[in-house]
């Protein structure tokens, strides 16, 4: 004789899936601002995804007069479907654009001193993401 599992565990194994799948990814309302950090997939639907792999921060530090006020390159990975496009998006460039979207970085935090180092995952992105009206 087959014996059926009951309810609760039966529920308590979906809520424990539905974490293990939640965790770590982040949906995002597209045309508002938002803040991302690196390591973390966010999605724009549900077989469009992104993730900021690193970030690679030659900015001027906060403390010291510089020439050149430096930049920030975001190692970006888009996923849409089965396929996977790594690509850059560089804090003074304009907006990098893939399948009707539009990705703009507005701001990259902390401005470190220094004699400081960030690691990767104390990074805070301010990202614009917009569709394109068809």
């Amino acid at each position: 004789m087959i014996q059926q599992p009951d309810t609760k565990s039966v529920l308590r194994i979906l809520l424990i899936l539905l974490v293990v799948i939640m965790t770590g990814c982040d949906s995002i309302q597209i045309g508002e601002p938002f803040t991302c950090r690196t390591d973390t997939k966010y999605f724009l639907t549900p077989g469009l995804s992104f993730t900021i792999d690193s970030v690679s921060d030659y900015r001027c530090p906060k403390d010291v007069i510089c020439i050149w006020g430096g930049d920030v390159d975001l190692y970006f990975n888009i996923r849409q479907d089965l396929s996977t496009i790594d690509t850059l998006l560089r804090l003074s460039g304009g907006p990098y654009f893939f399948d009707n979207y539009s990705f703009r970085i507005i701001e990259v935090d902390p401005l470190r001193n220094h004699d400081e180092v960030v690691d990767q995952e104390d990074y805070r992105i301010k990202l614009l993401i917009q569709k394109d009206q068809e």
